[in-house]
């Protein structure tokens, strides 16, 4: 029996949103709306799947009260439990507002769907990932089926200069905007392959912009590979990365030459449900 062993991908935390509110400003507002934002907040600003207890700890609630606001919130779409751990985290309706723009819940499902084949079909862990006030977002994650886990928590936020996608979202900004979310200073080395140096790894955002894809070679995970693609709107700007991962070693024939067209192929389907031309797909990456 093959084992499966699951790798937690690097992640920068982001800073939990304050739970309590003072009474003076709840008291012309709805309580129990003030009560399942908190919640949502806690589970977004987490970045990994919480439980009912640990949310009711942090918000100085009972657990039932808490456990009739994860009910409705995942009710409607906004949190989804974990069926194995009975943890919740964001679901797809949050996902899509963070998406945001026309038709964002359509691309959301649609991108999910893209990682499901991806996972299913090819053993790939996938990912879709947004720019959001200069930090890289997870908005999706599907494991691979394969032997290989790769575990991300959507809405937890990851690095930049050390993944296919971070690449693909920095590609997407002009050089000076680029330039400006890197720094001057010498980057962190998460593994002895990653590109630390911020004048080398703006020059490399050149070629993704031409080919249309980023690669990474165990500059995140050590053994790990990655390929991400840009998911572009009808103006043919970015709006997304798409991206997967998979073990190098892994006996399944995959390499960053087979993992391309398949990365490529489903950003270009994404993207042309988003109304991108045709002729915007075959320039790559935006950004100038």
């Amino acid at each position: 029996m093959t084992t499966r062993r699951v790798i937690l991908a690097p992640r920068l935390r982001t800073v939990p949103a304050n739970a309590k509110r003072a009474d003076a400003k709840r008291a012309s507002r709805s309580q129990s709306l003030e009560r399942g934002l908190d919640v949502l907040e806690m589970i977004a600003a987490e970045g990994a799947d919480v439980g009912v207890r640990e949310l009711a700890r942090r918000s100085a609630l009972s657990p039932t009260i808490v456990q009739r606001l994860v009910s409705s919130l995942a009710s409607r779409g906004y949190i989804e439990k974990n069926s194995e751990t009975a943890r919740y985290r964001l679901g797809h309706r949050s996902l899509a507002l963070g998406a945001s723009g026309e038709g964002a819940f359509d691309y959301v499902v649609a991108a999910r769907r893209e990682l499901e084949r991806l996972a299913h079909e090819h053993h790939l862990n996938g990912f879709v990932s947004v720019l959001r006030g200069g930090r890289a977002i997870y908005l999706l994650a599907v494991q691979a089926d394969g032997p290989v886990a790769i575990k991300v928590s959507p809405g937890s936020e990851m690095p930049l200069h050390s993944t296919s996608a971070g690449k693909v979202l920095l590609a997407s900004l002009g050089d000076g905007e680029a330039r400006k979310l890197l720094g001057t200073r010498k980057l962190a080395a998460i593994t002895p392959h990653t590109v630390t140096d911020p004048a080398a790894l703006l020059a490399s955002l050149a070629k993704v912009r031409r080919q249309g894809f980023a690669i990474v070679n165990e500059e995140n995970i050590p053994g790990v590979l990655s390929v991400g693609a840009p998911i572009s709107d009808r103006t043919g700007s970015v709006v997304a990365a798409l991206s997967v991962a998979f073990p190098k070693y892994l006996d399944a024939g995959l390499s960053l030459q087979s993992a391309e067209p398949l990365v490529t192929g489903a950003a270009q389907r994404i993207s042309r449900m988003l109304g991108t031309p045709p002729a915007m797909l075959l320039t790559g990456t935006r950004g100038a």
